[in-house]
């Protein structure tokens, strides 16, 4: 009796067992909902089956020649089912491996070998291209060419993994995924970057560009520190960081005049306070070359640094001695940078350059253009033409051109309503646009502008994360049901409803330059001067009728209904806030068109 009962047993554990390890098929409506896991979406990927298994039988295996990005991948999977399962991964049969590697010339990873990761070499970027294959019932590699792409493969299949745990197990999806990025370079400067370094590797996000401490100490060398912490984090997250050379009319608060006054420009105070109290240097004397040099040499000496970008002056002002006017000032200014750049070259021959363009530079950007060669990388910024949420194409003829020739070209656009004030806004046709631009017309980089803080828009930048990737595989609805998925909203279809109704009357208000500038005394000039506004003009810029102003107010009121039925109290202040601000120019158009027609010299009509 006893030892019938002991058979039993085993034969109930060892079909439990099989039963584990047992793929199971995939419908295509469960890989579909199973995709809005991820993001950004890749390129190529298929699941057909799945197979459940506890979570402790689970092992993620870097393979001998796994370097230190490799193993960080692996041990965020680990810590991954560690998290969401409570289980410590043990050894045993019926476990499941992970095999986590770069492939060797051959495509074979621990003499596994796979055909498609010889593929990678043909795709763009492929120094980040990865891919994910089932190579036993019970094993799934993770493989690239190198390490990044490996670290990448780990993040899609943390993902993948994230909503498949439940009592001890998880569900494993023996997917197929061949994946590369097309634009080699995705990450913001400012706001909180420099805090996100983790949340943008979740993203595949690959670089941060970020001021540094730039002095001149008392011997009179220049001294240029980076946080060693934020190097490691970013190099350990597969991320690139890339310390400024802060705009070159801003140089006096790294105490340059203190201790060279002689390098202070020429010219008059009174007129550089007008259009922004800046002090401008002397860049014709070889001491300020020198000193250039000297910080480009300190960032050389750190092992992470592989690339140094320099922003040019925001503001059209010159030094007034002779030298300095016979040359164009942003000509002059990347000479300077260049000159230092070769001298740096000598720590280290690798460092790449960037200059940044900017709204001072923007009539002189042919002669910058010219003056680079190849190896060095533009980005381009303009305070007014990419800090911009209009609907206006970004990149001009110029730099279409340049990038069109193969040139490495970057651009940082605000991936916000404003550059300067907060309002919500998740606006997934926005920023779609402006990626598939960025990306049609061959730019290398994106570097984002979030400001004061990601948090603020979380929806934006991880659709930037998504479209930056792969701009030509979701469309606006599927990417909003990822995201509310992803954000753990109820009814991810209905959150996508909403953002596809509410999206474009954002980019109305926001495009329109409403409230940020409109509001800032623009909209009161307008009321106070009796004219007759011009719909599809100025603050009214895309609302070219009074129709479309209702049809906009007709969309925030179903978008309202829809936020209320979801009950996140993120939808439904953004609709409250957007269709508030389509309410006061639909009265404030109303109100001017009453004023414009009034006798003003009669007292009931003025009242």
């Amino acid at each position: 009796m006893q030892s019938g009962w002991r058979v039993a047993m085993l034969v109930v554990f060892l079909s439990a067992t099989m039963a584990e390890s047992q793929s199971l098929r995939v419908t295509k409506a469960e890989e579909s909902r199973w995709l809005r896991w991820v993001i950004p979406l890749p390129k190529q990927i298929r699941i057909e089956k799945k197979v459940k298994v506890n979570a402790a039988d689970v092992r993620v295996i870097a393979v001998d020649n796994a370097g230190e990005l490799a193993q960080a991948a692996t041990k965020e999977l680990t810590g991954l089912i560690r998290e969401k399962s409570g289980a410590e991964s043990r050894p045993g049969k019926g476990k499941f491996e992970i095999l986590v590697g770069v492939c060797d010339a051959s495509g074979c990873v621990a003499g596994v070998k796979t055909l498609a990761a010889l593929g990678l070499k043909q795709r763009p970027n492929p120094e980040q291209a990865y891919v994910i294959q089932p190579v036993a019932p019970n094993r799934l590699l993770l493989t690239g060419l190198t390490e990044k792409g490996v670290y990448y493969a780990a993040q899609t299949l943390k993902q993948l993994l994230e909503g498949q745990f439940a009592e001890g197990t998880v569900t494993i999806p023996l997917a197929t995924v061949n994946d590369w990025p097309d634009l080699a370079e995705r990450g913001e400067w400012g706001g909180s970057s420099t805090s996100d370094i983790e949340w943008f590797a979740q993203q595949k996000m690959n670089l941060v560009e970020a001021h540094i401490d730039l002095s001149v100490d008392a011997e009179g060398k220049g001294v240029a520190k980076v946080n060693p912490k934020l190097l490691e984090q970013a190099r350990l997250h597969a991320l690139n960081f890339v310390p400024i050379i802060t705009h070159l009319e801003q140089m006096e608060g790294t105490g340059l005049f203190v201790r060279f006054p002689e390098l202070k420009g020429k010219g008059d105070p009174d007129a550089w306070k007008r259009i922004g109290n800046v002090k401008p240097a002397c860049f014709s004397q070889p001491k300020l070359q020198e000193i250039m040099a000297d910080w480009l040499t300190c960032l050389a000496r750190y092992p992470e640094v592989s690339d140094v970008c320099v922003w040019l002056s925001e503001n059209d002002v010159q030094c007034a001695c002779d030298r300095c006017q016979s040359q164009n000032q942003f000509a002059l200014e990347t000479r300077v940078a260049l000159r230092a750049w070769e001298a740096a070259k000598a720590v280290k021959p690798s460092l790449g350059l960037r200059i940044l363009l900017t709204q001072g530079s923007y009539r002189s950007n042919d002669k910058v253009l010219a003056m680079v060669p190849p190896e060095v990388g533009i980005s381009y910024y303009h305070g007014g033409l990419t800090y911009d949420s209009t609907r206006n194409p970004m990149i001009d003829p110029l730099l279409a051109d340049y990038a069109a020739k193969g040139r490495w070209l970057g651009c940082y656009p605000q991936l916000t309503a404003s550059w300067r004030i907060v309002c919500p806004w998740s606006g997934a046709q926005f920023i779609k646009a402006r990626m598939n631009e960025f990306v049609d017309k061959k730019l290398q980089c994106l570097c984002g502008y979030a400001t004061p803080n990601n948090r603020f828009y979380e929806f934006n930048v991880t659709a930037a994360a998504e479209w930056s990737w792969n701009a030509k595989g979701r469309d606006e609805r599927e990417f909003a049901a990822a995201w509310a998925t992803r954000q753990g909203l109820k009814d991810p279809d209905a959150v996508a409803e909403w953002a596809v109704m509410l999206g474009p009357v954002g980019w109305d208000v926001y495009g329109s330059g409403i409230p940020y500038p409109a509001f800032f005394g623009g909209a009161a000039q307008v009321v106070a001067s009796h004219t007759r506004p011009t719909l599809g003009q100025g603050m009214f810029r895309y609302f070219p009728s009074r129709k479309h102003i209702e049809e906009d107010l007709a969309a925030c009121a179903k978008a309202l209904t829809i936020a209320k039925r979801i009950g996140d109290a993120r939808l439904t202040t953004e609709t409250q806030v957007i269709g508030g601000y389509v309410q006061m120019v639909k009265e404030i158009n109303g109100l001017c068109a009453k004023l414009s027609s009034v006798d003003m010299t009669s007292d009931p009509e003025r009242r």
